[in-house]
């Protein structure tokens, strides 16, 4: 059988009926003479799992999706799966396995009851419309009487970048908030509903993790993900290797930089700054709602930040580095683009309009320019394979890093000035390839902000 003709297998790490029909399921596949790839079977210890899942799905010609309540959390992989496949137009069957409403980008596909009983034969003719199934008389368990494997051996969960109890939120989410977040899921969401879905999240005192504050210390929640040790292409075909790192999946929200502009010794005190040059008044921002990037922030800001935070929580926070920020960006395989190696419409909080042909604007997909920032993880369709989020677009990004010419006829810049990534509202998608740099005077307060990054964390942060 060729890799083509492989089944992803997905489903929610419950210890319950999802798991036990995960491994029914690929025992039925594989009898059936499918190549099934199920987590527990085809993950290798040591292995940057989130790649693998993703090239798995890739090497697909069929998704099969669990749904379960804990299949539908968005903060779980199930659905990321989902989406990633649904872009990369691969098929998808969704199987019942629980009570549940689909999210609304499902309700158009037909699922499979398997909650009062297991009919195998439907869901392999189904199956064999896009892969070849052989199926013996004895593949097809009696759909009455079947007996279910054994569970399978515990096996160490999934990692979950979201599993740090780093959050403001209380689970589970309101009735309205669950739908919401199931809005963003669809890719058919346009950018201006999901531009008035983060203002209604806002409004809600939006509960995700990794986007306001602690409850318990009112400090920063930064949701960490981390980007594994090895070499990635970088900028022409350089391949640097860096060691393990952790980014937040967020750049800096306005609610986390008001908990240090307003913190007892937060932005006035001494020690944060000392060699950096600190202005006469604080940042004056431009779009104020909590849950929307930060922005008009000096790097000296940024740097004041990271210090402050690093203080209070006894990490060794930092701006990330150029080539930390690209790798995080463009994975290891040193794509254009976070999702990929061209630019999708509705992908990113971009000006998509820009430099437009009168052809193209008339005969192309529609367009969108918000002509503003909006609130943080809108697009997860556009997040990279690790899940890090808002990477193009949204906003131009700090870095530690000076910038370096590197090319003999750019326009010279100061030795002082240092790196911006990633975009922003305002820049055109072409400006929002992941090796694209910008220098910036670093005491300006232009619409810049920033993301956090740390080469280690302690247990429980």
């Amino acid at each position: 059988m060729q890799p083509s003709q492989q089944v992803f297998i997905s489903y929610a790490r419950d210890r319950g009926v999802s798991e036990q029909l995960a491994a029914e399921l690929h025992a039925q596949l594989t009898q059936a003479g499918i190549v099934a790839f199920r987590d527990v079977e085809g993950l290798e210890p040591g292995v940057h799992w989130a790649d693998v899942l993703e090239k798995q799905i890739l090497a697909s010609r069929l998704l099969i999706v669990l749904i379960s309540q804990a299949a539908l959390d968005p903060q779980r992989w199930v659905m990321r799966e989902c989406l990633f496949a649904s872009n990369k137009r691969i098929p998808i069957i969704p199987v019942l396995v629980e009570p549940v409403d689909l999210p609304l980008w499902l309700t158009h596909i037909n699922a499979i009851d398997f909650i009062q009983s297991k009919p195998w034969s439907r869901l392999l003719l189904g199956v064999g419309k896009y892969v070849e199934v052989e199926v013996k008389p004895q593949v097809i368990m009696s759909e009455r009487r079947a007996a279910a494997p054994a569970p399978p051996k515990p096996a160490p969960a999934k990692p979950n970048p979201q599993a740090r109890p780093a959050a403001n939120f209380q689970a589970p989410y309101s009735a309205e908030v669950q739908g919401l977040l199931a809005e963003l899921q669809n890719p058919q969401t346009l950018p201006p509903r999901r531009l008035a879905i983060g203002d209604r999240l806002n409004a809600l005192g939006d509960p995700r993790p990794g986007v306001g504050l602690h409850l318990q210390t009112g400090l920063p929640a930064i949701d960490w993900v981390q980007i594994p040790a090895g070499s990635f292409i970088y900028q022409n075909g350089e391949r640097p290797h860096l060691k393990s790192f952790y980014i937040s999946r967020y750049p800096i929200t306005n609610a986390q930089f008001q908990a240090f502009e307003q913190a007892k010794e937060g932005y006035w005190h001494d020690a944060w700054w000392e060699g950096l040059e600190r202005a006469d008044q604080l940042p004056r921002h431009r779009w104020i709602a909590a849950n929307r990037p930060v922005e008009r922030v000096s790097w000296y800001d940024a740097i004041a930040f990271c210090r402050w935070l690093s203080a209070k929580t006894g990490q060794s926070i930092s701006l990330p580095t150029e080539q930390q920020w690209e790798k995080a960006a463009r994975g290891v395989d040193g794509r254009n683009y976070p999702w990929g190696e061209t630019y999708e419409i509705g992908y990113a909080n971009c000006n998509e309009k820009y430099n437009q042909g009168f052809f193209t604007k008339l005969f192309a997909e529609k367009r969108y320019y918000l002509e503003q920032t909006c609130a943080v993880g809108l697009y997860p369709q556009g997040q990279t394979a690790s899940g890090v989020m808002d990477l193009a677009g949204n906003m131009w990004e700090w870095c530690s890093s000076k910038y370096k010419q590197s090319m003999k006829l750019e326009p010279y810049v100061p030795n002082d000035w240092r790196v911006i990534r990633g975009g922003s509202w305002d820049i055109s998608t072409e400006g929002l390839r992941c090796s694209v740099r910008n220098p910036s005077y670093p005491a300006t307060r232009d619409l810049v902000g920033f993301r956090v990054c740390a080469f280690s964390l302690a247990a429980g942060f």
